[in-house]
C-alpha cells in the first residue's frame, strides 16, 4: 500500500541529499500523517501473552495482535514503539507492516533503555554510570557503548534513551547511580565517550543506535533532593557547569536527539522552554534529531507546573517550544487530534509541525531505516553476551572500585587465610541499580561468589546476611503463588483510569504476580500515564510454610486485605505504603488476597511481597567472632535509591550500620564492602572500620572484581566522580563551589569525608616535578604542563593524574579550583612517567558580567595531584594582553 509510483518519489532515493528526501516527504503527507509521527507507542500493546511482571518484558510465546496492528498503525503509520523489547523478528514484522502497508511506507522507530545494557533479560549488564565515571578512563566507556549499542540494534531497536548528563550534586536524589558525577570536565568527557561508542562512525550500521542524552537541562539538583522538582539557578551557573556537559555530547560526540526533563528552572519548565530546546540545542549546537519529552513531562505543564490551563495548551506550548514528540503524555487520539486541531485553527502555525515532523523523519533517513529497514534475525545471537562484552564489564568493574581507607594495610587479604565471615545483605546479592533487566539465562556473580572462587581450598567461608537494606525488605511474592478467579496462576488486575477504582475497569488482565516500576513505563496503552488505579483479586496459596512478614511497597498509595482482614492501610495523604505486617501461612492453604493500587505521584516501585524476616545480627557476629577476618557488604538497593527513591538521610539504610557496628565489636577486623548509587555518609565508618571499598554498582561481574581485589589480584585503581559529605547538613558538598563563603560550621569544617578524585591504591605514587612550556602567554595562546609520576611501591598500579586550575583574580567570582584535565597510566615498580597537559583558551575562559566567553588577563596557578584535596605541586603563570 504504500507509494511507490511509476517515477520513484525523492524520499526512496538513497543518493539523493538527505535534506531533500526530508523535504519531499513532508510534503506528501497528509496533517494527520504528520501527528502520527510525532507519537510514540506502548510496544506490548501490539502483542499476546505480554509478561506483565516486568511491563517492558515479552514472554517467549508472546505473538503479535494484528488487528491491533492494522487498528493503530493502520495506513497512516506511526512515529515510534517504546518498551517492546521483543525479538529481532517481531520487531522485523512490525516494521514489515509499516513499510508495505502503510500509504508512505515510513518505517517505524524502535526505542528502548539502555542505560548500562540493554533493559532486556539476557544482555549484558554493565556498571552503573556512576561506576563508569569512577575508572576516569573514557576509553572504556567508548568500548561500553559499542557494547551496548550492538546488544541494542541486533534486535532491531534502534535508539538508547541516555546517557544521563545531569550532574550530581544533589546526594539525595535517587538518580546519582546514572550520573557521570559531580564535575563538569569528567562528566564531559564520559559523555562524549558514551555517545561516540553508541553511535559508532555510521548510524545506519547494525552495530550503532542513536543517542539520546537526558534530561534537558539540570534534572540532577532538585530543591530537597526529591525527584522532578524545581531548580533554581542563575544563567552563569546554568551556562558554565551545567550546559557545557550537553554541549561536548552534541558538539563533539554528535549526539541527535535529547529527551527534556520534568523540571522548571527560575519557573520556566524544560518541557516548554524554547531558549533551551530550539535556541540552544538546535540553533548554537546544531542537534541535527529530535526532542523526546519524559515520560508525562508535557501533561505536567498542565498537571503539575500548571503553566498551562488545557492539554491543548500544553501540546501547544511543547511543540512551539521544540519538544517534538510525547511519551505516553496523552491518550493517541487526544494528542494527535489536538495537533490536527491546532493546526488547522491556526493556532499552532503548520510549519512548527512541519519543522518537528522533520527532525523525526531526519533521525529515520539517519539510521538507513528506508533502505534497510530489517535486522537479520538471527543477528543477536552472536551480539549478545558477546564475550568481549563479558570482559568490558569485568574490566569496567575492577577500574571503578574505590578504595577509600586502607588502614594499616589490612588489605589485600591473603587467600589462605583461615576462616573468612563473609556478611551483609548485599554478600550474596548482586546489586544492580535501576535500568537492570530481569536476569535471564546467566547469574551476576556475587561477593561471596567472588570470595569463594579466589580464596584457598583450605579457607573457611562463612556466610550471614545478618540484617536487610531495610528492616522491613520484602521481596515479591513469586510466581507460582496465586491464583485469579478463574483457577489460573496469578491474580486478576482490574485498571481503572481514574483514582477511585471506578466504574469499568479500561484493562482487565492476569498479572502474575505484583512487581512493577511505573516510572520508566506505564501497565498497557489504554491506561492513562496519570492518576490511575488498579485492584488485584485472588488467592495466595504458597508452595511451603511461610513465617515471617507480608506487605506492599510503593510510594503512591496500596492497600491489602488478606481473608478479609485489612493488613496494610497505605491510602492517601500522610500514609506510608511501605509496610509489612507478620504473618503465618501455610502450604495447601489459599487465602483470599485483594491489593490496590493508586498511582499519586511517583510510581517508582509497585509491589505485592513478603520477607522471612530473620534479621540475624547475632549470628553475624558469632561467624564474626569465629573468623580471622569479617568482609561485611552493605549498601542501597532498589528501594533505597534509583528513579523516584529520594532520601532525606544519607546514613546506611536500614539496620546495617547496627549490624556493622555489632561486628566490628566482635574485634574481628572488618573489611567494609560498599554497592551503593549515591555517596554515603559515614562519619562511624570511616573512624572505626580500618578498610573500606566503594564498589557502586558494579555490574554482572561485580562480585569477581571486588574479590580480586580483596585479595590483591587487582589493583585498585577508581577514584570518586564525587564528594562524599561528612554530614547531610554540608549539602551542597561539591569540590568546586565558587570562592567566598564560610567553612566552618558550629560542629567542625566543611570538608567532604572523602574528596573528588579521591582513591587508595596497593602501591604508593610519587608527584616528582612540574614544568611549563611559557610562564606568559596571550589569551588566545595555549600552554604546555608536564608532570612527572614514579610508581614507588612494589606493585604495578593504575594513577588518575589530576589537573586543576586557579584563577587567581577574576571578574566573577569562579571556584577555586576546577579540574582542567586528567590521565589514567598504568606503572610498574619503579617506573616513572612524564605526562603533558595543553591549556589553551577553553581551559581559561570565563562568562563574564556581559555573559560573553573571554580569557582575562592575569596570574593563574595550576595544581596536579592524585585528588582534589591532595595537591602535590604547583606552578604560576600569566595571561598578559597583546600590545
Amino acid at each position: 500500500m504504500s507509494d511507490n509510483t511509476a517515477t520513484s518519489p525523492v524520499y526512496r532515493d538513497a543518493a539523493a541529499p538527505t535534506e531533500d528526501r526530508v523535504a519531499d516527504l513532508l510534503g506528501r503527507m497528509t496533517l494527520r500523517e504528520k501527528a502520527r509521527q510525532l507519537d510514540q507507542y506502548f510496544g506490548v500493546s501490539f502483542m499476546t501473552a505480554a509478561h506483565p511482571a516486568m511491563d517492558t518484558v515479552m514472554a517467549a510465546d508472546a505473538k503479535i495482535q494484528w488487528d491491533k496492528v492494522m487498528e493503530i498503525i493502520g495506513e497512516d503509520g506511526i512515529g515510534c514503539i517504546h518498551d517492546l523489547y521483543g525479538t529481532a523478528k517481531i520487531n522485523n514484522q512490525l516494521q514489515q507492516y509499516a513499510v508495505e502497508q502503510t500509504r508512505l511506507g515510513i518505517p517505524i522507530l524502535f526505542s528502548e533503555e539502555a542505560l548500562h545494557g540493554l533493559l532486556r533479560p539476557g544482555c549484558t549488564v554493565f556498571p552503573h554510570a556512576i561506576a563508569m565515571a569512577s575508572t576516569w578512563n573514557p576509553e572504556l566507556v567508548r568500548e561500553i557503548g559499542r557494547g551496548i549499542a550492538a546488544e541494542t540494534r541486533s534486535f532491531g531497536i534502534h535508539e538508547s534513551f541516555g546517557p544521563v548528563l545531569d550532574l550530581a550534586r544533589e546526594p539525595r536524589w535517587g538518580r546519582v547511580e546514572e550520573t557521570f558525577g559531580e564535575d563538569t570536565l569528567l562528566a564531559s568527557r564520559m559523555a562524549v565517550a558514551m555517545v561516540q561508542g553508541l553511535q559508532g562512525d555510521d548510524l545506519a550500521s547494525s552495530g550503532s543506535i542513536v543517542a539520546e542524552p537526558k534530561h534537558f537541562a539540570v534534572h540532577g539538583i532538585p530543591e530537597s533532593g526529591l525527584n522532578q522538582s524545581p531548580v533554581t539557578i542563575g544563567m552563569r551557573e546554568l551556562e558554565t557547569v551545567h550546559l557545557p556537559v550537553f554541549e561536548a555530547a552534541y558538539i563533539e560526540g554528535g549526539a541527535v536527539n535529547a529527551m527534556c526533563s520534568y523540571n522548571t528552572i527560575d519557573g520556566v519548565p524544560c518541557a516548554s522552554d524554547r531558549s533551551l530546546l530550539t535556541d540552544v540545542l538546535r540553533e548554537r549546537w546544531n542537534m541535527p534529531g529530535f526532542v523526546r519529552s519524559d515520560l508525562g513531562a508535557i501533561a505536567r505543564l498542565k498537571n503539575a507546573h500548571r503553566t498551562a490551563g488545557s492539554d491543548r495548551e500544553a501540546i501547544r506550548q511543547a511543540l512551539e517550544a521544540g519538544t517534538d514528540m510525547q511519551y505516553y503524555d496523552f491518550p493517541h487520539e487526544l494528542y494527535q487530534n489536538e495537533i490536527v486541531n491546532l493546526a488547522e485553527s491556526g493556532e499552532l502555525a503548520p510549519s512548527v509541525v512541519d519543522l518537528a515532523v522533520s527532525r523525526v523523519l531526519r533521525v529515520k533517513f539517519m539510521l538507513g531505516l528506508f533502505e534497510h529497514p530489517y535486522i537479520d534475525a538471527n543477528l543477536h545471537k552472536s551480539a549478545v553476551r558477546h564475550p568481549l562484552h563479558a570482559d568490558i564489564a569485568l574490566r569496567t568493574a575492577r577500574e571503578s572500585a574505590v578504595l577509600l581507607k586502607n588502614e594499616g594495610g589490612l588489605l589485600p587479604l591473603r587467600k589462605d587465610v583461615a576462616r573468612i565471615a563473609v556478611i551483609g545483605p548485599s554478600a550474596d546479592t548482586a546489586r544492580l541499580g535501576d535500568y537492570t533487566p530481569h536476569i535471564e539465562g546467566f547469574e551476576p556473580t556475587t561477593v561471596l561468589a567472588g570470595i569463594r572462587k579466589l580464596v584457598s581450598p583450605g579457607t573457611i567461608v562463612d556466610y550471614v546476611r545478618g540484617a536487610g537494606v531495610l528492616e522491613d525488605e520484602l521481596e515479591p511474592i513469586p510466581i507460582g503463588s496465586f491464583i485469579d478467579g478463574r483457577g489460573r496462576p496469578g491474580l486478576l488486575g482490574e485498571y481503572f483510569n481514574n483514582p477511585d477504582l471506578a466504574g469499568e475497569p479500561a484493562l482487565a488482565r492476569n498479572d502474575p504476580y505484583v512487581n512493577f516500576n511505573w516510572v520508566i513505563a506505564k501497565p498497557d496503552q489504554s491506561v492513562d500515564s496519570h492518576r490511575f488505579s488498579v485492584r488485584w483479586t485472588g488467592k495466595l496459596a504458597p508452595v511451603q510454610d511461610f513465617s515471617g512478614y507480608i506487605g506492599t511497597d510503593s510510594q503512591d498509595s496500596m492497600r491489602l486485605w488478606l481473608d478479609g482482614k485489612l493488613l496494610v492501610d497505605g491510602w492517601g495523604e500522610g500514609k506510608s505504603a511501605s509496610r509489612s505486617v507478620p504473618a503465618e501461612l501455610k502450604a495447601g492453604r489459599e487465602y483470599d488476597v485483594i491489593a490496590e493500587y493508586r498511582k499519586d505521584a511517583s510510581g517508582a516501585s509497585v509491589m505485592l511481597g513478603w520477607s522471612r524476616g530473620a534479621e540475624g545480627i547475632e549470628e553475624a557476629c558469632e561467624a564474626a567472632r569465629k573468623a580471622d577476618v569479617a568482609v561485611v557488604a552493605l549498601g542501597d538497593s532498589r528501594r533505597t535509591c534509583g528513579e523516584g527513591v529520594d532520601r532525606s538521610s544519607l546514613d546506611l539504610p536500614g539496620r546495617q550500620l547496627e549490624l556493622l557496628k555489632a561486628v566490628h565489636a566482635t574485634g574481628t577486623p572488618v573489611v567494609l564492602v560498599l554497592q551503593n548509587g549515591r555517596p554515603i555518609t559515614m562519619a562511624w565508618e570511616d573512624a572505626n572500620i580500618p578498610a573500606i571499598l566503594e564498589a557502586w554498582y558494579p555490574g554482572e561481574a561485580g562480585g569477581e572484581a571486588i574479590a580480586e581485589i580483596l585479595f590483591g589480584d587487582c589493583n585498585p585503581s577508581g577514584r570518586l566522580p564525587v564528594s562524599f559529605p561528612r554530614s547531610l547538613g554540608q549539602i551542597p558538598v561539591y569540590y568546586s563551589r565558587k570562592r567566598g563563603g564560610q567553612i566552618h560550621y558550629v560542629e567542625g569544617d566543611n570538608r567532604p569525608l572523602y574528596a573528588f578524585g579521591h582513591g587508595l591504591s596497593y602501591t604508593t605514587f610519587e608527584y616528582a616535578g612540574i614544568r611549563l612550556d611559557r610562564e606568559r602567554l596571550s589569551p588566545d595562546g595555549e600552554l604546555t604542563v608536564t608532570v612527572e609520576v614514579k610508581n614507588t611501591g612494589d606493585r604495578a598500579g593504575d594513577e588518575v593524574v589530576q589537573l586543576y586550575l586557579r584563577d587567581v583574580v577574576s571578574s566573577v567570582a569562579v571556584p577555586d579550583l576546577e579540574l582542567k584535565a586528567f590521565r589514567r597510566i598504568r606503572l610498574e615498580p619503579g617506573e616513572k612517567r612524564e605526562v603533558s597537559f595543553t591549556l589553551g583558551p577553553r581551559e581559561l575562559r570565563l562568562l563574564n558580567k556581559e555573559m560573553v566567553w573571554v580569557v582575562e588577563p592575569g596570574a593563574f596557578t595550576v595544581l596536579a595531584g592524585p585528588s582534589s584535596d591532595r595537591i602535590e605541586l604547583t606552578a604560576d603563570f600569566e595571561v598578559f594582553l597583546n600590545d
